[in-house]
Protein backbone atom coordinates (compact mmCIF):
# COMPACT_ATOMS: atom_id res chain seq x y z
CA UNK A 1 0.00 0.00 0.00
CA UNK A 2 1.31 3.45 -0.81
CA UNK A 3 1.17 6.60 1.32
CA UNK A 4 -1.39 8.25 -0.97
CA UNK A 5 -3.83 5.37 -0.47
CA UNK A 6 -3.27 5.37 3.28
CA UNK A 7 -3.93 9.11 3.54
CA UNK A 8 -6.99 8.83 1.30
CA UNK A 9 -8.47 6.02 3.39
CA UNK A 10 -7.73 7.89 6.62
CA UNK A 11 -9.43 11.01 5.26
CA UNK A 12 -12.47 9.04 4.09
CA UNK A 13 -12.81 7.52 7.56
CA UNK A 14 -12.59 10.99 9.13
CA UNK A 15 -15.24 12.35 6.76
CA UNK A 16 -17.50 9.36 7.44
CA UNK A 17 -17.23 10.07 11.16
CA UNK A 18 -18.05 13.73 10.60
CA UNK A 19 -21.06 12.84 8.46
CA UNK A 20 -22.29 10.44 11.09
CA UNK A 21 -21.99 13.11 13.81
CA UNK A 22 -23.69 15.78 11.66
CA UNK A 23 -26.62 13.55 10.70
CA UNK A 24 -27.18 11.84 14.06
CA UNK A 25 -30.64 12.63 15.38
CA UNK A 26 -31.64 14.56 12.26
CA UNK A 27 -33.45 13.69 9.10
CA UNK A 28 -32.89 14.81 5.54
CA UNK A 29 -35.64 17.45 5.83
CA UNK A 30 -33.50 19.25 8.40
CA UNK A 31 -30.69 19.59 5.87
CA UNK A 32 -32.94 20.60 2.98
CA UNK A 33 -33.96 23.63 5.03
CA UNK A 34 -30.58 24.26 6.61
CA UNK A 35 -27.42 26.19 5.92
CA UNK A 36 -25.53 22.99 6.77
CA UNK A 37 -26.40 21.31 3.46
CA UNK A 38 -23.19 22.58 1.80
CA UNK A 39 -21.17 21.06 4.66
CA UNK A 40 -22.70 17.64 4.01
CA UNK A 41 -22.09 18.06 0.27
CA UNK A 42 -18.47 19.12 0.84
CA UNK A 43 -17.79 16.09 3.04
CA UNK A 44 -19.43 13.88 0.47
CA UNK A 45 -17.29 15.43 -2.29
CA UNK A 46 -14.15 14.94 -0.23
CA UNK A 47 -15.00 11.27 0.22
CA UNK A 48 -15.55 10.95 -3.53
CA UNK A 49 -12.24 12.68 -4.34
CA UNK A 50 -10.31 10.50 -1.91
CA UNK A 51 -11.90 7.32 -3.28
CA UNK A 52 -10.26 8.24 -6.60
CA UNK A 53 -6.84 8.48 -4.89
CA UNK A 54 -6.85 4.88 -3.66
CA UNK A 55 -4.63 2.74 -5.85
CA UNK A 56 -6.20 0.25 -8.23
CA UNK A 57 -4.14 -2.54 -6.67
CA UNK A 58 -5.82 -1.91 -3.30
CA UNK A 59 -9.24 -1.79 -4.97
CA UNK A 60 -8.51 -5.08 -6.73
CA UNK A 61 -7.13 -6.72 -3.59
CA UNK A 62 -10.21 -5.67 -1.60
CA UNK A 63 -12.80 -6.19 -4.29
CA UNK A 64 -15.44 -6.94 -1.64
CA UNK A 65 -15.56 -3.19 -0.85
CA UNK A 66 -18.11 -1.19 -2.83
CA UNK A 67 -15.58 1.26 -4.30
CA UNK A 68 -18.22 2.51 -6.76
CA UNK A 69 -20.87 3.39 -4.19
CA UNK A 70 -20.75 7.08 -5.11
CA UNK A 71 -20.06 6.65 -8.82
CA UNK A 72 -23.07 4.34 -9.13
CA UNK A 73 -25.32 7.23 -8.03
CA UNK A 74 -23.92 9.75 -10.48
CA UNK A 75 -26.04 10.91 -13.37
CA UNK A 76 -24.95 12.33 -16.70
CA UNK A 77 -26.52 15.49 -17.95
CA UNK A 78 -26.85 16.53 -21.58
CA UNK A 79 -23.17 17.52 -21.81
CA UNK A 80 -21.82 14.28 -20.28
CA UNK A 81 -21.12 16.06 -17.01
CA UNK A 82 -21.38 13.78 -13.99
CA UNK A 83 -23.42 15.02 -11.08
CA UNK A 84 -25.24 13.76 -8.04
CA UNK A 85 -28.76 14.60 -7.07
CA UNK A 86 -29.13 16.04 -3.59
CA UNK A 87 -31.49 13.23 -2.63
CA UNK A 88 -28.77 10.67 -3.47
CA UNK A 89 -26.19 12.60 -1.43
CA UNK A 90 -28.56 12.73 1.53
CA UNK A 91 -29.49 9.07 1.23
CA UNK A 92 -25.86 8.03 1.31
CA UNK A 93 -24.95 10.60 3.97
CA UNK A 94 -27.60 9.23 6.31
CA UNK A 95 -25.86 5.95 6.88
CA UNK A 96 -25.38 4.37 3.49
CA UNK A 97 -21.77 5.45 3.10
CA UNK A 98 -20.85 4.85 6.72
CA UNK A 99 -22.46 1.42 6.83
CA UNK A 100 -20.96 0.40 3.53
CA UNK A 101 -17.40 1.68 3.94
CA UNK A 102 -16.37 2.42 7.53
CA UNK A 103 -15.60 -1.08 8.83
CA UNK A 104 -14.06 -2.21 5.54
CA UNK A 105 -11.71 0.77 5.34
CA UNK A 106 -10.63 0.35 8.96
CA UNK A 107 -9.87 -3.30 8.25
CA UNK A 108 -7.79 -2.35 5.21
CA UNK A 109 -5.75 0.07 7.33
CA UNK A 110 -5.26 -2.50 10.08
CA UNK A 111 -4.06 -5.06 7.57
CA UNK A 112 -1.66 -2.75 5.74
CA UNK A 113 -0.42 0.15 7.83
CA UNK A 114 2.11 -1.79 9.89
CA UNK A 115 3.70 -3.27 6.79
CA UNK A 116 3.81 0.16 5.13
CA UNK A 117 5.60 1.76 8.09
CA UNK A 118 7.91 -1.22 8.48
CA UNK A 119 9.03 -0.79 4.86
CA UNK A 120 9.20 2.99 5.28
CA UNK A 121 11.37 2.71 8.41
CA UNK A 122 13.69 0.23 6.71
CA UNK A 123 14.02 2.57 3.70
CA UNK A 124 14.82 5.54 5.95
CA UNK A 125 17.35 3.45 7.86
CA UNK A 126 19.08 2.42 4.62
CA UNK A 127 19.18 6.03 3.45
CA UNK A 128 20.70 7.07 6.76
CA UNK A 129 23.35 4.37 6.48
CA UNK A 130 24.19 5.47 2.94
CA UNK A 131 24.67 9.08 4.08
CA UNK A 132 26.94 7.99 6.92
CA UNK A 133 29.07 5.75 4.72
CA UNK A 134 28.99 7.91 1.64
Amino acid sequence: MNKTSIKAIERIIACLNELRILTRGRDDKYFYDSYETPVVCDLFNEIDNNMQKISSSIKQKYNNVNWNIIDSCKHYDFEDFQSLKLRDVMSLAFGGLYNELYDSLNTILEENIREYYKKYSLRMHRMSLKKKSG
